[in-house]
């Protein structure tokens, strides 16, 4: 018999010195995320047991969250003997590798040599109709009763997901795997220490009126979703809050924004949501859905002094012929305007605009606490905690400060004004799933481990390792949060209030033109109407190519151009 062996390799460049500006600014190495590495994975396996092989795209997610899981299963299985003939247990090995098992490259190369997938950057259909990946409605549809659950998988995932995954044959092949957000991080003993919170009169809480934390909280106004004791309490209810919390903070000599300029498009994302939350679930989805009255403006007038708009609304009867008509929604103008206000200048991230790498980035955010110019905010993705683990050691090893220790969290999208007071909206972005390969070795194990990591229980504990959600409906435990990282609890906090919209759809013209309507497609090209394409936002605003007004416009006349060129 011969043992499995998995070495997990991390290496991490420990300054000679104690001068915090001598960090190094690195990403989590070939694995990035959680513990940063490679896994090499011994090719050898348990032959008394049953075993099985999985692969994950060791990003921002990280691997830690997997190989405990493994334990988990391991221990619960570890007397089975129906998975295979004559052997007792089961063993699992684990290789993670974002270099080698991204989405796209495993539909590149069709050469799927691992049992299982955990990975990004999925086109669905692709692995699905190049039949290589299996057939797991039974996995999906079957009792969970067996785990203490009364429903099923299937019970747990949007209808947007359902209605796109089975649209081909009624079958599911595979299971979403993490919601994709990007947004707005605030560093929470910033804002405590200056008093970056709104009083109930408007202005910002005075830090030396206050004995107890209890008082201070107590003093904080409604936040956006305009109810009292919840996460969003004291933090901008309206975009133009916004704007005054950023003039605070450069008065107090922070600075606002940090964020990639090598990666600008992260930007563009963090804004994405901003027109998701203004139209809410029902009105954003159909931009899925392509169907139903659809709300848009007719003209958009800004107001000086204000971020709100004189806004002449119209209704469409909107269809697949004329899905361009999307294009005028309204929380579309509102995002690009808030992008345009807080980063069309570089008045709000330090007077001049940087060309960092977002793991450089990601690193300046958090070492600025030790530095002269302190940053309040990040705008990146919801995963940057993991990606950052490298900088959190280092802070660990010179300043004694570990990465629990650290408040952040993830800053809540105001609303246009305080009359659309309400629970947020959502935009999950990427196309991440797992799955199993249609040749695996182990068909019967396979489908029980995916069983296993999909219960309530399972993502419970993932969310709270990661602190990231699976985009599946399920609560984390209480237990499981209190071990999560102060940002990863303001995670769970905000996604247990939120609706999400995801970016699938089974409409025809969504299907057969997937190109046009990836999210940078889809929400970021623009035409003026002078022949000149705009296909950044971030750089529009920034080189002064578009006002927020022409790029909102130019979203519907680079589709209408475009509409009868897609496949019907």
């Amino acid at each position: 018999m011969k043992n499995k062996k998995i070495f997990a390799l991390m290496a991490i460049a420990l300054l000679g010195t104690t001068a915090m500006g001598s960090f190094s600014a690195c990403g989590g190495g070939a694995g990035g995320g959680l513990g940063g590495g490679t896994i090499i994975e011994d090719s050898s396996y348990d032959e008394t047991k049953a075993n099985l092989s999985v692969a994950t795209f060791d990003g921002g997610v990280g691997r830690e969250w997997l190989l405990d899981a493994i334990k988990r299963f391991e221990a619960k299985y570890a007397t089975a003997t129906h998975f295979e003939a004559g052997k007792t247990g089961v063993s699992i090995s684990l290789d993670g590798d974002k270099n080698k098992y991204g989405g796209n490259k495993l539909a590149e190369s069709g050469n799927l040599n691992k049992d299982v997938y955990f990975t990004e950057a999925v086109e669905y259909y692709t692995f699905v109709n190049n039949g290589l990946v299996a057939d797991i409605t039974d996995v999906v549809t079957g009792s969970m009763s067996d785990y203490g659950e009364s429903g099923t998988i299937e019970d747990k995932l949007d209808g947007t997901i359902k209605e796109f995954m089975t649209k081909k044959d009624g079958k599911y092949y595979m299971l979403p795997f993490y919601d994709g957000f990007y947004g707005l991080i605030y560093d929470v003993e910033l804002f405590e220490e200056e008093g970056f919170y709104f009083d109930n009169e408007g202005d910002f809480i005075k830090i030396g009126n206050y004995d107890s934390a209890a008082e201070f909280n107590a003093a904080k106004a409604n936040g956006p979703d305009g109810k009292d004791g919840t996460y969003d309490d004291g933090l901008p209810a309206t975009y133009d809050q916004m704007i005054t919390l950023c003039d605070e903070i450069v008065a107090k000599g922070f600075v606002p924004f940090m964020y990639s300029g090598n990666y600008p498009v992260y930007v563009n994302r963090a804004f994405y949501g901003y027109a998701t939350d203004y139209e809410g679930y029902d009105a954003y989805s159909q931009n899925n859905t392509m169907t139903g009255t659809l709300k848009v403006a007719k003209s958009v007038t800004p107001k000086a002094g204000t971020m709100e708009a004189d806004i002449e609304f119209e209704n469409v009867e909107l269809t697949q012929a004329n899905g361009y008509e999307l294009q005028r929604q309204a929380g579309k103008y509102y995002a690009l305007a808030m992008q345009e206000a807080l980063f069309g200048t570089s008045k709000y991230i330090g007077g001049s605009y940087n060309g960092l790498d977002y793991t450089v980035a990601q690193g300046e955010f958090i070492k600025s606490k030790y530095s002269a110019k302190r940053y309040a905010m990040l705008a990146e993705g919801v995963w940057w905690e993991n990606e950052a683990n490298p900088t959190f050691v280092e802070i660990e090893t010179l300043k004694a400060e570990k990465k629990s220790d650290r408040r952040f969290a993830f800053m809540p999208v105001p609303k246009v004004n305080a009359e659309a007071a309400g629970d947020q909206t959502m935009f999950s972005i990427n196309s991440s799933f797992g799955f199993i390969n249609k040749n695996c070795s182990n068909m019967k194990l396979a489908k029980e481990f995916m069983r296993f990591l999909h219960t309530d229980a399972e993502m419970s504990k993932f969310t709270a390792k990661t602190s990231i959600t699976r985009s599946l409906q399920y609560e984390v435990s209480a237990e499981d949060r209190a071990t999560a990282t102060p940002y990863g609890q303001s995670i769970i906090d905000m996604r247990q209030k939120a609706k999400v919209v995801y970016p699938f759809s089974a409409a025809d013209i969504v299907t057969k033109n997937q190109a046009n309507f990836e999210k940078d497609t889809w929400c970021g090209l623009a035409d003026k109407g002078d022949g000149k394409g705009l296909n950044n936002a971030f750089k529009a605003f920034k080189d002064g190519k578009a006002t927020a007004k022409e790029f909102f416009n130019g979203l519907w006349i680079y589709q209408k151009g475009k509409w009868n060129t897609l496949v019907k």
